[in-house]
């Protein structure tokens, strides 16, 4: 009951996912990621650790069917897992377990693999991998964001609503440039997830340079002000003394 995509974007290196279920929480548990060297999907009665072996196998240099042959090979409960990998060089492979009873399928193009179970048919997989491709010059994370759509307008799950999505893209000095999370809506996780990227969209360089170079961004003002206002209502004054080292900080309207 997830359909999902990882995607390479062959300019920046970074690696990217967009998943959906009618379940919650599916961010945490079925994407991992690492930058420039893989992606790496585990669903169906899902088992993270498999996920987690998997982008250890891809960070070392594996590529997708020989992360995808070790990571079947380490489970006994393999046939009940969907498990997908995308390596470095943007091949793919897949392994889809026996006891899966659903409509399933996957589709690979390049640099992509689209991957789901207890579908409502097995164009899903197609129409994402399609949307992926169809502009390459689009940032990755909105590539992905069509993807998903695309699989929704597709058919998605035989039953819902979807419950829970997220999308997240890699980004150098080991900083995602998105990692966003639905882990609980009433019925249209897909679309409150593309209203928080489309939300969070000037905010990935300001976050990188928080991260980075925080000397080099003000302070905001109405932040800094309503501060300084509380601790000296609460006269706190000699163990925070923002107001007199004022000049310390560069400030922003």
């Amino acid at each position: 009951m997830t359909f999902s995509i990882i995607g390479r974007c062959a300019r920046t290196g970074a690696f990217g996912a967009a998943i959906t279920t009618s379940d919650l929480a599916v961010g945490g548990r079925c994407i991992r990621l690492s930058h420039g060297k893989g992606a790496m999907l585990s669903q169906h009665r899902t088992d993270s650790r498999l996920g987690d072996l998997g982008i250890s196998l891809l960070a070392q240099g594996a590529t997708a069917a020989e992360t995808v042959s070790k990571v079947a090979a380490s489970s006994g409960d393999i046939e009940w897992r969907q498990i997908g990998a995308l390596d470095a060089g943007g091949k793919a492979a897949v392994y889809h377990g026996r006891r899966m009873y659903s409509i399933y399928c996957h589709s690979i193009e390049k640099n992509c693999l689209a991957l789901g179970n207890i579908l409502a048919n097995d164009q899903v997989t197609v129409e994402m991998a399609i949307a992926f491709c169809k502009d390459d010059r689009l940032p990755l994370s909105e590539r992905l964001m069509r993807a998903l759509e695309a699989g929704r307008d597709a058919g998605g799950e035989i039953l819902g609503p979807l419950r829970s999505a997220a999308l997240r893209v890699t980004g150098e000095h080991g900083l995602d440039a998105q990692d966003l999370r639905v882990d609980i809506s009433e019925r249209t996780a897909v679309e409150d997830l593309r209203t928080l990227l489309d939300a969070y969209a000037d905010r990935e360089e300001l976050l990188r340079q928080v991260a980075l170079s925080p000397d080099t961004l003000p302070v905001m003002r109405s932040l800094f002000e309503a501060s300084v206002e509380r601790i000296s209502e609460l006269r706190l004054e000699a163990r925070f003394p923002t107001a007199r080292r004022r000049d310390s900080w560069t400030l922003r309207d």
